[in-house]
């Protein structure tokens, strides 16, 4: 069976190498048992020093629905790690207030900070992981892509996940995806395969990418829904709305969620032009800061930001957004503010709010899937 919705079945993320984790180790360095510790409260006071004037900003995607049949962050796991952050008085901060601080106009704290961000606007955010924010009264951003909103599409990655999820044949041959043929026979090898495309499809420009669904939607005989169903649907404007009432902000994530520099110049332009105002027609709890889909940007993308008058926008490149921490974009570096993901391991999110990660120069990086 092929992975359900979410972000290739749940959330992935970077950790720091196995080794150093290695439990049964004979000989452990003090880094080691570090790391292994952090997620109990032996050395929380400890390590909140050792994070003074960080910034970290989380991205999420999906939160586990059940009823809804999404895989994603378990609540349960989001509510630990807030806790946690509140027990030990790290300072949750709403976005905007993180952007001031890091460009020198709201003065610098020592105090390390966590950002909490949730790419995409899926309606589980509203049934699931809204609550557990309003609960620890943690400021929470969301970046839309508005078009996904308005009616007019659902993701790519839904889509394909849905064809294979609903396959009547166990093999295809599309040459928009190679020059041979793929099967499987069992649901390791569907995965693997779907693995495959998903990668294949973020590689390519989205109309190269629209056509070799289509013609994987006739391989697989599986006609999609012209709407997004449930699993993969959007929450509604009213929801924006609602959300906002209640504090969330929302950030623009294009109209169609291309990958922007794989598109012509005035596609670029119009995705991140158009889908700032029209989020903004919908809400004023609109933040000037711009999501990158798959945090993927180059010079252009973020000369394009900037003149499209956004005061900052982030990446999915692990990093602390403090000035140290951004790559050395000169006066463009607020445009790729880097940002780590979320797990339901809370000695990963301690070991990276403490700054562990800075500790290890080999970080892996599994291939977003945006």
């Amino acid at each position: 069976m092929a992975a359900g919705p979410g972000r290739g079945g749940g959330e992935r993320g970077y950790r720091l190498d196995s080794e150093d984790l290695e439990v049964g180790a004979v000989l452990r360095s003090p880094r080691q048992l570090i790391i292994e510790l952090a997620g109990t409260d032996i050395l929380a006071p400890m390590l909140r020093a050792v994070g003074r004037g960080l910034v970290t900003i989380f991205t999420l995607h999906r939160f586990t629905d059940p009823e809804h049949g999404v895989i994603g962050l378990d609540p349960v796991a989001l509510a630990n790690q807030l806790a946690y952050l509140r027990r030990y008085r790290y300072r949750l901060l709403g976005l905007s207030e993180v952007v001031e601080r890091i460009t020198g106009r709201n003065g610098h704290s020592t105090s390390p900070a966590v950002v909490f961000t949730v790419d995409d606007g899926y309606g589980d955010f509203v049934r699931i992981g809204a609550p557990v924010f309003a609960e620890y009264d943690c400021p929470v951003t969301v970046f839309i892509p508005t078009g996904f909103l308005d009616g007019r599409l659902w993701l790519w990655w839904d889509r394909v996940t849905y064809l294979f999820a609903n396959a009547r044949r166990t093999s295809f041959f599309a040459p928009e995806l190679g020059d041979r043929p793929y099967q499987w026979s069992t649901p390791e090898e569907l995965a693997r395969v779907q693995q495959y495309v998903l990668d294949a499809l973020e590689r390519v420009p989205a109309p190269q990418r629209e056509a070799a669904i289509a013609a994987l939607s006739g391989q697989l005989e599986v006609e999609l829904p012209e709407t997004p169903p449930a699993a993969y649907a959007p929450m509604s404007w009213d929801e924006v709305r609602k959300m906002a009432r209640r504090g969330v902000t929302f950030g623009p994530h294009t109209v169609t969620h291309p990958i922007l520099p794989l598109t012509p110049p005035d596609i670029c332009k119009w995705e991140i032009e158009e889908s700032y105002r029209r989020l903004r027609l919908e809400t004023s709890s609109t933040v000037p800061v711009f999501c990158y889909p798959a945090g993927q940007a180059r010079q252009r993308e973020l000369q394009a930001v900037q003149a499209a008058g956004f005061s900052a926008a982030v990446t999915t490149i692990p990093g602390y957004a403090a000035p140290h921490g951004i790559r050395d974009w000169g006066a463009l570096r607020r445009f790729a503010l880097p940002r780590f993901p979320t797990t339901e391991d809370r000695p990963h999110l301690v070991n990276v709010v403490a700054g562990l990660a800075r500790l290890r120069p080999r970080i892996r990086r599994p291939r977003p899937r945006k």
